[in-house]
């Protein structure tokens, strides 16, 4: 009796797993037609339901307020049980707001463990968060090097921004062994990524040619993609070079 108990317990749990997906796709569908009410009612109902992908998007639609009136304070109520049922996205959105004071008292502290839980399940951006946090001692002890680790963390899952300041730190010295090729190879990554001052930077240590082999084509093909990102500095460079 009680195995049959539990074999209906599970499939009527798969049932409901099927409905929620069902009733998000449902919001989906709603959502890209314009019909954002009704698409909110359904991530609402499905939030309700256990369904946390329906209580992010749910949430963003409030933090946007897109066709809705905006309300920081129910966004931040939905991000945080899509959080706590393991999103990664939510925990670093819910992370920022209790950094800004968005919806919910300002609490660095409570941002910091929240940036770190979705650094740790891949989100790039809070791994770089947290590294300006340790860097500022913002809600968190001053720690230059868990400011680099973070960093590095971040890019390593491809965060532009984390990779050009990482090479910066490289370049100066600042909080790491000067290490001027490594800086070049972040450089290069980050403006791989199109981060416009990456491909500056990189440019000019191939104008220079103190730590790379000099090389003036190299360095205005960087400039030129710098430029093409609307870096006017890049676009000096390279109109100076080409005269």
């Amino acid at each position: 009796m009680l195995k049959n108990l539990f074999k209906i317990m599970v499939f009527c749990f798969m049932c409901f797993q099927y409905s929620s997906a069902v009733s998000v796709n449902d919001g989906f569908e709603e959502y890209n037609k314009g019909n954002v009410f009704q698409a909110l009612n359904i991530f609402e109902e499905a939030c309700e339901g256990g369904a946390y992908v329906g209580c992010y998007n749910a949430a963003l639609i409030y933090y946007k307020g897109s066709r809705v009136e905006r309300d920081y304070e129910k966004a931040a109520n939905l991000f945080i049980k899509a959080c706590d049922e393991g999103h990664s996205e939510a925990c670093y959105n819910i992370a920022y707001m209790f950094e800004n004071g968005l919806g919910v008292n300002t609490d660095s502290s409570k941002a910091a463990i929240l940036y770190d839980r979705s650094c740790q399940n891949g989100v790039g951006a809070a791994c770089y968060n947290l590294s300006i946090m340790y860097e500022k001692e913002d809600g968190v002890e001053k720690d230059s090097f868990k400011a680099v680790d973070y960093l590095t963390q971040a890019c390593n899952l491809d965060h532009a921004k984390a990779c050009y300041n990482l090479a910066i730190k490289f370049q100066k010295e600042d909080g790491v062994e000067k290490n001027p090729l490594k800086a070049a190879n972040l450089y290069q990554k980050s403006c791989d990524l199109n981060y416009a001052s990456a491909c500056y930077n990189l440019g000019v240590m191939y104008f220079d040619g103190l730590f790379l082999k000099k090389d003036n084509s190299k360095a205005a093909e960087l400039f030129s993609k710098a430029c093409d990102m609307n870096l006017d500095v890049a676009c000096k460079a390279y109109g100076n070079l080409n005269k």
